[in-house]
């Protein structure tokens, strides 16, 4: 049975030019050596900035893996929960944003990304995937077969890692979620208030 183990990390913390900062580059780094051991058949990656750093960083220790930039990957909107499983957070971030973007652009997006970087395939393969923390959490939640919002109830950390594995005919396994163990405290969810940080 071929397995796809799909290692999908979030970028580092970035500045607000988009750049790595200090940290966000020491948070790569220390991924790099935790992910050194592995052999994978490729690297995606969003082109923004931030995460074409991080993936930057990743590739010192990579094993010459080929590399391919995509739009899909991009940080988007998965999905727009009804206003009754908002926090007033959330509400006040979501009326900030256009219809489009929440009703047509990202669904759209997230579910191509899914049809693009989700699922069996052929033969036994590792691939990376280095993106945002909206769609890693979407294909988190998809993989456990959770609603659709569901996406909003994690929470991952800059250079969190998340392994998920796909097989013919089988439902997808989480194998992580959101590991830090590479990463000290001091560099673990440095965008999360203090209650989300463990």
């Amino acid at each position: 049975m071929a397995n796809r183990l799909l290692y999908l990390v979030r970028h580092g913390e970035a500045a607000e030019d988009d750049s790595l900062t200090d940290r966000g580059r020491r948070q790569a780094e220390l991924t790099a050596a935790r992910l050194a051991g592995v052999s994978f058949a490729a690297v995606h990656h969003s082109t923004s900035p931030r995460a074409a750093a991080t993936v930057k960083v990743l590739a010192e220790q990579l094993q010459d893996a080929p590399q391919h930039p995509s739009d899909l990957l991009r940080e988007c909107i998965p999905s727009v929960p009804g206003p009754e499983l908002l926090t007033p957070a959330q509400a006040e971030f979501f009326a900030g944003l256009t219809p489009q973007v929440l009703a047509e652009e990202g669904p759209a997006q997230a579910a191509a990304a899914l049809a693009r970087y989700a699922g069996a395939a052929g033969s036994d393969r590792r691939e990376l995937v280095v993106t945002h923390g909206n769609l890693i959490r979407h294909f988190v939640a998809v993989a456990m077969g959770a609603p659709e919002h569901a996406w909003l109830n994690l929470a991952d950390y800059n250079c969190g890692l998340s392994v998920l594995l796909y097989r013919p005919g089988r439902p997808a396994v989480v194998v992580a979620y959101n590991d830090v163990g590479h990463l000290p405290p001091e560099l673990r969810g440095t965008e999360f208030p203090a209650e989300l940080r463990v």
